[in-house]
């Protein structure tokens, strides 16, 4: 065995403690505290291992009654990674995932039953192989133990080619899955004495096959761009279904599907030494639709109010060495349903280095409108300033 190079490990952790306030509804109590511990070995071949261990502890509680949850997790995994033959890289590993929870729900809802301990684990490969200097596969692929749905493969593609110095294109493949929770299986929700809406004991975990495909480049030395386009198919979407005696209650089921087709587009220039702009736009367009037998209630609304449309453009300059001065222009098309009406909103801020030590500086927010909404139903957002003081000791 190689000779070991390094062996650094170390240990983080904190606790915090607060009250959070809620628009319309009591304020909640929060507290927690967590740890984490890693170990890393490396070799001179290049050969690594990594050894981590996590444990995390959270409490909510709504005040006058809302109820309270009460959540440990401990998770522990170990990553491999070693050369094979010069041309593959290794990656494997696992882990496991240990969640101690307890909801102390309140009349209209609850849990039952109001306590689990949930154990998810997973194994992975991933070997990237070097084909030529230019040519790039990685293959990967993870098996996941739900303690819901039981084990799910997870298997990933990608090829990435890079035809000169300042180029590269790509294509990839992968397959992702969200797994069920408390809250599709467990809840109950009722209305008054009756009972509502069950969760679903038998509730499927929600799946998407991913592509993708994009291309990034340095046309000259100012400039860039970078352009993805990704498309990909959702089946088994959670639905809400009547009883199958009457109507009431509610349960969840997996008969909503359809696909999304997304671009996204990039662009940095740097006009001048101390002048740099940077542009992106996104279009977003989805497609979905119920699978025979479904209720259709709620209708396919209730997978998300997304824009088609999203555009920034942002400005960074260095006036000297002393001041900067950064603004970024956003657009966000209309909320389909609920309607939400498009905006354009400007944020900046200007900077200056009084000494090595202290910067002042004056930020303003959302300064095109005294205030704008983004989202139904959430308190429209104000236009705002501050002034701040950064000491570095």
């Amino acid at each position: 065995m190689d000779a070991l190079v390094v062996r650094p490990g170390h240990i983080a952790g904190d606790a915090y403690s607060g009250s959070e306030a809620q628009d319309g509804a009591p304020d909640q109590d929060v507290h927690g505290a967590n740890v984490l511990g890693r170990w890393n070995h490396a070799w001179q071949d290049g050969s690594s291992l990594q050894i981590q261990g996590y444990y995390d502890h959270t409490y909510r509680a709504t005040e006058q009654g809302g109820g309270n949850f009460t959540l440990d997790t401990y998770d522990f995994d170990a990553q491999d990674s070693l050369t094979l033959w010069r041309i593959n890289q290794i990656v494997w590993g696992g882990g496991v995932r240990v969640s101690d929870y307890g909801i102390n729900g309140t009349a209209s809802l609850l849990f039952e039953p109001s306590r689990r301990t949930l154990t998810l684990s997973d194994v992975f490969a991933q070997d990237s192989i070097a084909q030529a200097r230019s040519l790039k596969l990685i293959v990967g692929l993870k098996l996941e133990d739900d303690p819901y749905s039981g084990v799910s493969a997870l298997p990933n593609v990608r090829l990435s080619w890079k035809p000169m110095e300042k180029a590269l294109l790509w294509a990839s493949a992968s397959r992702a899955i969200r797994s069920p929770t408390p809250f599709d299986e467990d809840v109950v929700e009722k209305v008054g004495s009756e009972v509502f809406l069950t969760g679903n004991r038998d509730f499927e975990p929600e799946k998407v096959t991913d592509y993708e495909i994009g291309a990034r480049a340095q046309l000259f030395p100012r400039a860039s761009f970078s352009i993805t386009s990704f498309y990909s198919v959702y089946d088994d979407l959670r639905s809400v279904e009547p009883a199958p005696a009457g109507f009431i209650p509610l349960d969840w089921g997996n008969l909503l599907k359809g696909s999304t087709y997304c671009v996204e587009a990039w662009g940095d220039y740097q006009l001048t030494r101390w002048w740099r702009l940077t542009a992106s736009y996104n279009w977003l367009s989805e497609h979905f639709r119920f699978k025979p037998g479904a209720s259709g209630l709620l209708g396919v609304q209730q997978l998300g109010d997304d824009p088609a449309h999203q555009a920034s453009l942002r400005s960074s300059m260095n006036i000297g060495r002393a001041i900067t001065l950064d603004a970024n222009l956003r657009y966000v098309g209309q909320l389909p349903a609920p309607y939400v009406p498009s905006f354009v909103e400007l944020n900046g801020r200007i900077g200056w280095k009084v000494t090595e030590r202290a910067t002042l500086s004056l930020s303003g927010f959302n300064l095109l409108h005294e205030r704008h909404l983004e989202f139904p139903g959430a308190d429209a957002v104000p236009r705002s300033v501050i002034a701040g003081l950064q000491w570095r000791y």
